[in-house]
């Protein structure tokens, strides 16, 4: 009576427990044992289905189940990545990586390989190789987020939670040097708040405080998408308006002046204008010629001026050069 023909998984458990006998067994018993040793989960799989044939206690450990529950399974199920896990093992040689879920429902991410492997002359296989990596993720994760975290302390105001000088100070030299390459404007609006020693002595630092933040929210909530507000210490804060004119940059001032005019900050009628006001200075480039800092320099001479010529206004850099030049 003859026998079944044997399958291609019978074929390799015979193989792998050293039951096949021929030139190629001892050819293999090396390869044999490195697949069950291995700490990585290693599966074979039919090339054509992606059923599993052969996997090794790693591979068990990883999906959480017996051997039973595993064998001739189809391995995209199991790793429940379907579409993406079939595109890799049809490509042939591949490598990536793979969210996989675990039965507790935790994340976990491997860096897979599979390759063709031909294991005897009529047996073609995939090998493939989950190597976990979660730790090494969750790490990289961590300092990233780290970073992320010092880079935002190190450019942020503490009080305000606006950008501090020093990163307002490299990204208008950054704007422009791209203006001055591709022939671009831009504005810049420095903002003092008036009689701020006074309300201090008056009423004390930590609703000085507050009055600080508040500008602060103002001037975030009044600037768009391009403009990047920032605190310069003190009670001086500054803002960039990218591809922005003079008069775009006039306008935005204005609105950032009037709106502070027309908030109730706590103890604000007490002030010498009878509310908590800002004095405004506005330059734009290239309108000012030369570097950064003379463009930064022109908005301060305008600011200087409004509180001059009595506070709570706005004035451009070309009244502060007529009022030098006369």
């Amino acid at each position: 009576m003859s026998q079944a023909p044997k399958s291609k998984h019978d074929i390799l458990q015979e193989l792998f427990e050293g039951r096949l006998v021929g030139g190629t067994l001892s050819e293999l018993a090396s390869y044999s044992d490195l697949f069950h040793r291995m700490s990585e989960a290693v599966f074979l799989l039919d090339r054509h289905s992606f059923r599993v044939l052969e996997c090794n206690e790693a591979a068990l450990s990883i999906l959480g189940k017996t051997e039973a529950g595993v064998l001739g399974m189809e391995l995209p199920s199991l790793l429940k990545a379907g579409a993406f896990l079939g595109g890799k093992l049809q490509a042939g040689i591949a490598k990536s990586e793979l969210v996989f879920h675990d039965e507790k429902g935790d994340e976990r991410i491997f860096e897979i390989a599979s390759t063709p492997l031909k294991i005897l002359d009529y047996i073609e296989v995939i090998q493939f190789i989950a190597r976990d990596i979660t730790a090494e993720k969750l790490a990289e994760r961590e300092l990233r987020e780290m970073n992320e975290a010092l880079t935002t302390l190190s450019t942020t105001d503490e009080m305000t939670k606006l950008r501090n000088y020093r990163y307002f100070k490299e990204v208008l030299q950054s704007v422009h040097h791209h203006a001055e390459g591709f022939q671009e404007q831009y504005g810049v609006v420095f903002i003092d708040v008036d009689h701020f020693k006074k309300f201090n002595d008056r009423n004390g630092h930590p609703a000085g405080d507050e009055v600080l933040r508040g500008v602060a929210r103002i001037l975030a909530s009044c600037a768009r998408s391009q403009d990047l507000p920032a605190r310069y210490g003190g009670e001086e804060f500054v803002m960039l308006s990218r591809n922005s004119t003079l008069e775009e940059t006039l306008a935005r001032a204005e609105l950032i002046r009037k709106t502070i005019e027309e908030t109730a900050f706590p103890f604000g009628e007490f002030q010498p204008l009878g509310r908590v006001t800002v004095s405004i200075g506005v330059s734009a480039f290239p309108r000012v010629r030369g570097t950064y800092e003379e463009v930064l320099e022109s908005a301060d001479q305008a600011l200087y001026l409004s509180k001059e010529q009595g506070r709570n206004r706005v004035t451009p850099f070309e009244n502060a050069l007529q009022k030098k030049a006369s």
